[in-house]
């Protein structure tokens, strides 16, 4: 996913809260990292893995019924991926794992014209040791697959090089998975925090900082890219830029992370929810409540609420509730990190 932290002006201090002492920052870390991101990036793998066979499977015995479920697997493993897709840190920096699992949007429709000409090179090419590793990331991830999977130049069920490509990409995917996991595994949040001026840092409050940093982000690419931009909430609509649209899978991402979300809050003991209701119980309610709204609201949209159903219009009624609780969380979200100590600059676009 390639959303750009432009949307908000953000800066976290290095500085402690005049209130912390040693390891204050260790649950609400320490819950983000083991209940959120390594459950999530275990869930991914295996995911993968099922993905990675069921393409094997279609590719070994092309049909209707085995298409079907290589199409399935990947819509488990796209969904899996929400769960992690708010943090860009750590292992899946390596290698550009994180674009490469999602290249979106796809606005050039660049991942066709890639995979096309992949179709039509020498599929020999793609045996090379270090191919996968070092090609485009607009043909190695989920956006690939699912154009293989369902766009209409794409053929696997009666294509065998489209077919191969598709099992080359599945291969390559999970091997990307399961190194992130792994790696996830052995270390711990802290091992990628370098106090580069050697001045001194705890490293714990500055991994956290990022942490935040980029679930402040990624809030705002979902209401921003995932929700507002395709339905045209204050533009034109173009529903083709709605995140996996093809897979009919645009909707039920937002609500995972909004789901996501929440369990961040509360992951860990003492949980950043705990913290915060120290410092400053009702905020901490408040931004608690919120976060359950913003899941609420998201799933009493319609299934077919990125379908060509409705108008513009409809379309924008039914959001407007849930664009304006999320730009709710994003203030909640800003004001208790300030107040735990933390100095940020949030610019959120106002009047939502």
């Amino acid at each position: 996913m390639k959303y750009a932290p432009k949307l908000m002006a953000l800066a976290i201090s290095a500085t402690a809260p005049l209130f912390a002492s040693a390891g204050q920052w260790a649950g609400p870390l320490d819950g983000m990292v083991n209940n959120v991101v390594k459950q999530g990036y275990e869930s991914y793998s295996e995911s993968s893995k099922t993905l990675q066979q069921s393409t094997h499977a279609l590719c070994s015995a092309p049909s209707e019924k085995t298409l079907k479920s290589a199409q399935d697997a990947f819509q488990a493993n796209a969904l899996d991926w929400q769960q992690v897709q708010w943090l860009n840190f750590g292992p899946v920096t390596y290698f550009m794992r994180y674009y490469a699992f999602e290249y979106w949007p796809d606005k050039k429709g660049v991942t066709q014209r890639q995979l096309r000409a992949l179709v039509q090179g020498d599929p020999a090419v793609m045996e090379a040791k270090k191919f996968w590793t070092s090609a485009s990331i607009a043909v190695r991830g989920l956006t690939a697959i699912e154009s293989l999977l369902y766009h209409p130049d794409f053929e696997p069920v009666h294509s065998a090089d489209h077919c191969h490509l598709l099992e080359k990409v599945t291969a390559h995917h999970l091997e990307s998975a399961n190194a992130v996991s792994e790696q996830w595994k052995q270390g711990t949040a802290q091992d990628w925090v370098f106090d580069e001026e050697g001045t001194g840092f705890d490293p714990e409050e500055v991994a956290l900082e990022l942490f935040l940093q980029q679930w402040i982000e990624h809030m705002s690419a979902v209401k921003d890219s995932k929700l507002e931009t395709p339905i045209g909430y204050n533009s034109r609509e173009n529903l083709k830029l709605a995140e996996f649209y093809r897979s009919d899978l645009s909707l039920r991402s937002i609500q995972k992370n909004l789901q996501t979300y929440r369990r961040m809050y509360h992951a860990g003991s003492p949980s950043l929810y705990d913290i915060a209701k120290q410092n400053n119980p009702e905020l901490a309610t408040q931004f608690d409540e919120q976060l359950s709204q913003n899941i609420k609201l998201a799933l009493q949209l319609p299934s077919d609420f990125f379908h060509t159903n409705y108008t513009q219009e409809n379309r924008i009624t039914l959001a407007k509730p849930l664009v304006k609780s999320i730009s709710n969380s994003q203030s909640y979200l800003a004001s208790m990190v300030t107040q735990l100590g933390f100095q940020i600059g949030f610019n959120s676009r106002d009047g939502d």
